[in-house]
C-alpha cells in the first residue's frame, strides 16, 4: 500500500515547481531549507496540501528552523477536493490522477507564525506540535477578515494581496518579492 501524504505532497511540489518555475533545493529530504526554491534565488517555498475538508498541517520544529534562516520564505498552502483518498483510489496512480488543485494560497512566513501562535496546538505522532490551516481560515487571512486578523496580533495594511487567478492567491508583506513572484508564475501548470 502506498502512502498517500507522500504522494500528495509530492503531487504539489511537483505542480507548484512548474508554477511557479522553481527547484526542489538539495535538502528537500533533509528538512533543512523549505522545498523549492525560485530559480532567481529571491524566494524559498515550503508546501503544504490537505483537503478543502481537512486541513494543511503546520509543524512547529520546521517552523521555527525556517524562522532562524535568513532568506525570505513563504509557505504555498495547496488544497484539493478529493475525499477518501486511500478507500477510494486504491493505487498510487490513481490517485494522481485525480488529485486536483482547488485553491492555494502563498503566504510570508510572518502569516504562518501568527496563525501558529493564535491556533489550538494538537500534538503529531513524531513527537511535533502541530496546527492545523482550514481552507475557510486561509480564506479569511487573505480576505484580510478584522477578527481573523485581531486574532493573529498583526497589521494587516503591512500586507499586499493579489489574485493570480481564481484558484492562486499571493500575499506579500509590504509588496516585497510580489513582481518576483508575479514574473515566475506560469499559468499554464494550473489543472
Amino acid at each position: 500500500m502506498y502512502n498517500v501524504s507522500n504522494v500528495v505532497g509530492d503531487f504539489f511540489e511537483e505542480l507548484l515547481m512548474g508554477l511557479f518555475d522553481s527547484i526542489r533545493t538539495d535538502s528537500t529530504l533533509s528538512g533543512e531549507f523549505p522545498d523549492l526554491i525560485s530559480r532567481d534565488g529571491s524566494f524559498y517555498m515550503e508546501v503544504k496540501s490537505g483537503s478543502y475538508l481537512n486541513c494543511a498541517i503546520i509543524k512547529e520544529k520546521q517552523l521555527r528552523k525556517f524562522n532562524n534562516l535568513a532568506m525570505k520564505r513563504f509557505y504555498d498552502v495547496a488544497y484539493h477536493s478529493l475525499k477518501n483518498m486511500s478507500g477510494n483510489y486504491p493505487t498510487e496512480d490513481e490517485l494522481r490522477a485525480n488529485l486536483d488543485l482547488k485553491s492555494l494560497f502563498v503566504f510570508p512566513i510572518s502569516i504562518i507564525n501568527a496563525h501558529f501562535e493564535m491556533s489550538s496546538k494538537n500534538d503529531h505522532p513524531s513527537g511535533d506540535t502541530f496546527v492545523r490551516l482550514r481552507e475557510s481560515m486561509a480564506y479569511k487571512i487573505f480576505g484580510l477578515d478584522e477578527k481573523v486578523w485581531e486574532e493573529l496580533k498583526i497589521n494587516p495594511d503591512d500586507y499586499k494581496t493579489v489574485n493570480l487567478h481564481e484558484k492562486v492567491h499571493i500575499m506579500t508583506r509590504g509588496g516585497h518579492l510580489e513582481q518576483e513572484i508575479l514574473n515566475s508564475f506560469r499559468p499554464e501548470f494550473l489543472i
